[in-house]
């Protein structure tokens, strides 16, 4: 089979915007955000591009390198890649990789940039037509570290309000409520709670401190274009805190949005949610953003009648301001993040009193109330005479403040941080050996009390580091290939409490059997130090007082991980993944929150690890098209994970065992309509320790085992796609109605004041199941794309290079085959908009040709034409014969020299 390039556009895409103004907004609490950002599209030593195939779909994970070197990258999850140039004079050959399709070569010149390649197959040769969809889940296998991919369309499949809800479709990450009071949400990656995984914004460590409580729910899900979770031991430049790992969150990039995007969402319940966002290109080098984000929750929720909010009442409002310079060496970002969250759980005087008709009006409330301002953004250097150079600094400052009571108890906490980050990278000896280095420092103010425990401290974190990269091909016919990533860091921690440096190498390589087929494996050590209180504020309402026995460390483990993944096609028209993670977690060091240990359940023992801790953790994930336009996912998790309480080696409480997954999604052909059903399946947990007398008081799940029942979680999720930009959707959430027997222990006296009755001590964490039952929602989206404004051509060039590009639509569902219409867009030499007019009168003349349009700015005639009655090199010859250039077609001289003068060149005029 023989594969052919096309390209649009100046080999280049066009962007043109209108100027358009926007006065008013739709959240005005947020109006003080109001963007100031600066963007610019290319950088010379770079080259981006856009892999689709004939039908105009994305291609995603296609992978390209230039011709007999190592540079290479893979397109994301919206058929986008940039690669490194070798040099800024030379043409040199990219190669094109994709599942089911030849290698392909196509010659790029030095001055061409943002090229959409089309791979399309020759039906002379081979009558078997190669379709490909988006595929929006994806791990790719040029990485040597194992990163899985999140983009758009996978976060479409469910309400995705926030990135705590972008995950009900993964199976890598699960999150869970920690509490049955709060409303806090925690991950779960590689056996192991979040506080082991790093979260980060666009590669800035991000809500890790006083931000970890309800961090997952300040990051919209419209904020977010992809989401990268980078398992195991990963790159030593962004930091070694993730010790499972990093879950890296890309946000809309301005110049890449569309010009206005809506969402209004509502559940039965009462939870209403509005977020827009605003998008502007100023010029070539300029864009700006807003993204604004807000949400209410006022209803009383008691389902399971224990007078305690099964869901807090909440409101939120969040807003983002996005403000980037790219100059030709230069880039610049910056952004300023503004959050204001309340949230109000606890008893509720109504419920208290229909539940236990009582004349008290001493309630157990529980309120927090988090402000947040921060500054973070990134700036960077890339003008040396070597390409592979470069210098960045990353940086963040935030003041993040989370007071809260727990019905007598007090939290108060401050943080003032300012991080910074420089890197340089360059190559060694040649492409196939790069080098990365630079230093780190994050500075901490605490000033943070919980009850009568003071924990004010200063943190400083310096790190230095290096990290070595190298790809080597062996076998290009096949792909075979060997990749590595050494990395080195050493960090300096100080407190008032302590001075220790920790060194922490990380390795990472893969083995590319094909190009579909690829083994890794790492092993690296992680540092990070745990912030106390706010990592277990799941503890706070509760009777039990908290014990600190010693002087708290930081945690530091080793990591050790297998990956397998292969890309294969059952048919031409079919694809499938197999994915396999085998992983351990070995501890040095662990902060303990034992709540097993004490036999009076008064306590909660807060220690340094001293004996064994290790999480095991193992997927399979199936991921496979069943017919066009049908994917189902089949994955299954084991975890295994101990630690040590006292001196005895106990399994993990709240920790499912067992976990599988089936996603199932299907989209029609006119991708008009999406539907999708997920089933979970949570296996049994560990409960923790309770001893007498409370035996006879607790729930009947809590007497017969120690372990929970297990369960099953199904959701669905429909979304129906308009025209002009519209859309509707509308799920279901927990639809087997699940949820979790008397999920509060001792909820009939959270003060404990009872003298008369003995109740299991009042507890809110032993959560292992949902708390609330079917949730069923409904939303509309807008979006509004503008028209593209501005080209990314070099304006020294006067009349550039262009092909053209078909984009197959059709105009009406009942049309057939051949009335069908098509779109083409052909760069000309047009100058006025006499030149329209003369174009226009040939161009219509035609049979086959129903609309022509000329934009003057850009000089592309738009046109929409039937391709049974007249084809692409047909109207390029009519355009060439009246007398103008259309694309690499040359104009009629004769014609040409026939044109009034202000329609020729500027060169040609007399």
């Amino acid at each position: 089979m023989r594969y052919t390039l096309e390209f649009s556009g100046s080999r280049k895409e066009k962007y043109i915007l209108p100027r358009v103004f926007i006065k008013k907004t739709l959240l005005t609490f947020l109006v003080f955000l109001l963007p100031l950002t600066i963007i610019a599209q290319d950088d010379p030593m770079t080259f981006s591009g856009m892999i689709v195939n004939e039908e105009n779909e994305i291609l995603i994970g296609a992978t390209v390198n230039w011709q007999d070197t190592t540079i290479g990258a893979v397109t994301n999850l919206e058929g986008w890649f940039t690669i490194q140039r070798m040099d800024s004079i030379n043409p040199y050959i990219l190669e094109i990789r994709y599942v089911g399709y030849e290698t392909v070569e196509v010659e790029i010149l030095p001055n061409e940039n943002r090229l959409r390649l089309i791979v399309e197959e020759n039906s002379t040769i081979d009558d078997i037509i190669v379709e490909s969809r988006q595929r929006d889940n994806f791990t790719s296998t040029l990485d040597p570290i194992n990163v899985e991919s999140i983009g758009a369309g996978e976060l479409r499949r469910a309400a995705c309000c926030n990135l705590s809800e972008s995950f009900e479709n993964n199976a890598t990450v699960n999150v869970q409520y920690t509490d049955a009071i709060t409303g806090a949400k925690e991950i779960e990656l590689l056996g192991l709670k979040g506080t082991y995984t790093q979260m980060m914004i666009e590669n800035r460590p991000s809500f890790n401190r006083l931000g970890r409580a309800f961090g997952l729910e300040y990051i919209p899900g419209t904020f977010i274009q992809g989401i990268q979770i980078s398992k195991g031991a990963s790159s030593v430049k962004k930091g070694v805190q993730g010790i499972t790992g990093q879950i890296n969150t890309e946000l809309i990039s301005p110049h890449k949005a569309p010009l206005i995007f809506l969402n209004l969402f509502g559940n039965y319940t009462g939870r209403v949610e509005l977020n827009a966002q605003f998008n502007y290109r100023i010029s070539q080098k300029w864009s700006t953003g807003l993204l604004m984000h807000g949400n209410y929750f006022g209803t009383e929720i008691d389902q399971n009648k224990d007078s305690f909010l099964d869901i807090p009442k909440k409101k939120q409002a969040n807003g983002i301001s996005r403000l980037i310079y790219n100059g030709e060496n230069l880039y610049c970002e910056i952004n300023i993040q503004g959050i204001y969250d309340s949230r109000n759980g606890g008893q509720t005087l109504g419920l208290f009193k229909k539940q236990f008709d009582s004349t008290t009006t001493r309630l157990y409330q529980v309120n927090n109330e988090i402000r947040r301002i921060g500054v973070f953004g990134k700036l960077g250097y890339f003008g040396f005479n070597n390409p592979k150079q470069s210098i960045a600094l990353v940086y963040d400052a935030n003041i993040h403040e989370h007071n809260s009571y727990f019905g007598d108890r007090l939290y108060n906490g401050l943080q003032k941080r300012l991080y910074a980050n420089f890197i340089f990278q360059t190559n060694l000896i040649n492409n196939d050996h790069n080098l990365s280095t630079g230093l780190a420092y994050d500075l901490l103010d605490f000033e943070e009390q919980f009850m009568d425990i003071n924990n004010d401290r200063t943190e400083h974190l310096a790190s230095v580091f290096a990290e070595y990269d190298f790809i080597k091909k062996i076998n290009k016919e096949v792909g075979s290939a060997f990749g590595c990533i050494l990395g080195i860091r050493a960090d300096l921690i100080h407190t008032q409490n302590f001075t220790v440096i920790y060194p922490s190498p990380r390795l990472n390589i893969k083995y590319n059997f094909t190009d579909d087929i690829v083994l890794r494996a790492s092993v690296g050590r992680g540092v990070r130090n745990p912030n106390l209180f706010i990592e277990n504020i799941k503890y706070m309402p509760s009777f039990r007082t908290f014990d600190i026995q010693e002087t708290i460390l930081p945690e530091v483990a080793w990591n050790y991980g297998l990956n397998f993944v292969w890309n294969f096609k059952i048919s031409p028209k079919l694809n499938g993944n197999l994915n396999i993670d085998i992983y351990r977690t070995d501890f040095e060091n662990q902060l303990i929150a034992d709540i097993d240990s004490d036999p009076t359940y008064s306590t909660i023992q807060f220690y340094n690890l001293s004996g064994q801790s290790f999480a095991n953790s193992i997927l399979i994930s199936y991921t496979q098209d069943i017919f066009k336009g049908f994917e189902t996912r089949l994955a299954y998790k084991f975890n295994d994970v101990r630690m040590t309480f006292g001196n005895i080696l106990h399994q993990m409480p709240l920790m499912p065992q067992h976990r599988a997954l089936l996603h199932m999604n299907y989209t029609t052909p006119k991708k008009d309509w999406e539907f999708n059903v997920t089933l979970n399946i949570v296996g049994p947990q560990r409960l923790p320790h309770l001893h007498p007398p409370y035996g006879p008081n607790l729930p009947e799940y809590r007497l017969i085992s120690d372990y929970s029942p297990s369960y099953l979680m199904l959701s669905a999720h429909i979304n129906k796609f308009f025209k002009g930009g519209w859309q509707i959707y509308i799920g279901g959430e927990n639809l087997t109605n699940y949820t979790q027997e008397q999920p509060i222990l001792g909820f009939q006296d959270p003060f404990s004041s009872s003298t008369t009755v003995t109740y299991a001590n009042f507890d809110a964490s032993s959560v292992y199941a949902p708390v609330f039952g079917i949730q069923i929602y409904a939303g509309i989206k807008y979006t509004f794309k503008g028209k593209e404004r501005f080209t990314p051509v070099n304006t020294c060039i006067s009349t550039p290079k262009v092909s053209s590009i078909e984009n197959k639509t059709n105009k009406a569902d009942n049309f057939v085959m051949e009335n069908t219409q098509s779109r083409i867009k052909i760069k000309t030499s047009s100058q006025c908009g006499m030149c329209e007019t003369t174009l226009k009168q040939a161009l219509m003349k035609k049979d086959g040709i129903s609309h022509v349009e000329l934009n003057k700015e850009t000089q592309i005639l738009d046109i929409i034409y039937i391709k049974a009655k007249i084809d692409v090199p047909k109207i390029k010859k009519a355009i060439a014969k009246t007398g103008y250039d259309a694309d690499d077609l040359k104009a009629n001289k004769t014609a040409y020299n026939k044109l009034d003068n202000c329609c020729k060149k500027p060169e040609d005029r007399k």
